[in-house]
């Protein structure tokens, strides 16, 4: 099958910038919708064939799921083979990040914080501990309460829970849990000032 943005019938839509304020039409939002139903059913599918191939990344699942998303809700973006273009998507996400990694570029609530071992114990602590409740405070003011917990449990709990264990906790489904968890990580993510504080609680990396 052609991908969605492939072929003359998508000229243009290949790369698809979504302006601030931007507005779903009723027929964007009916394609957004029907990508995420079939997101929910193929979950399980698209984890066990990410694990095969020794490159299943939970966070970077999810924050594909939720960019095609906006891009089929905002921007319009025509898709013929979900399967085939989550997994373009995804891979490319998950070479981004790796290679973020390498570099130790950070961002907000990914992966595990390091102390600074040349600085204050203590006062990195009292730093993260400030960051933490503030990035708290910013989701319980902004979205609705049960996201919050469930974000909220996720951060504290993680690496020794998952959506897998969430979604048996909580009863909500592992697609809605990470629709949920991907849309706030991104919104934190996207504050400047909480990247900034939490560059500065981390150890660089000495290639």
């Amino acid at each position: 099958m052609k991908l969605g943005n492939s072929g003359a019938n998508n000229k243009g839509k290949k790369y698809i910038k979504i302006k601030p304020g931007a507005i779903a039409t009723p027929e964007n939002q009916l394609k957004a919708d029907a990508f995420k139903e079939w997101f929910g059913r193929f979950y399980p599918c698209l984890q066990t064939e990410l694990i095969n191939k020794d490159t299943y990344d939970e966070d970077v699942l999810n924050d594909t799921f939720l960019r095609i998303y906006d891009k089929i809700r905002f921007g319009g973006l025509e898709i013929a083979d979900y399967k085939a273009y989550f997994h373009r998507a995804f891979f490319t996400n998950f070479m981004q990040i790796n290679i973020q990694a390498s570099q130790s570029v950070t961002t907000p609530l990914d992966n595990h914080d390091k102390i600074d071992d040349s600085e204050s114990d203590e006062e990195l602590i009292k730093s993260k501990f400030e960051l933490e409740n503030d990035i708290f405070d910013f989701v319980y003011a902004k979205y609705p309460i049960h996201e919050f917990e469930l974000f909220k449990m996720y951060v504290r709990l993680k690496p020794a829970i998952n959506y897998a264990d969430l979604s048996s906790l909580t009863t909500i489904s592992q697609s809605r849990i990470s629709e949920i968890i991907s849309k706030i990580r991104r919104d934190v993510c996207k504050q400047k000032d909480f990247t900034i504080r939490r560059r500065s609680t981390l150890r660089k990396t000495e290639c």
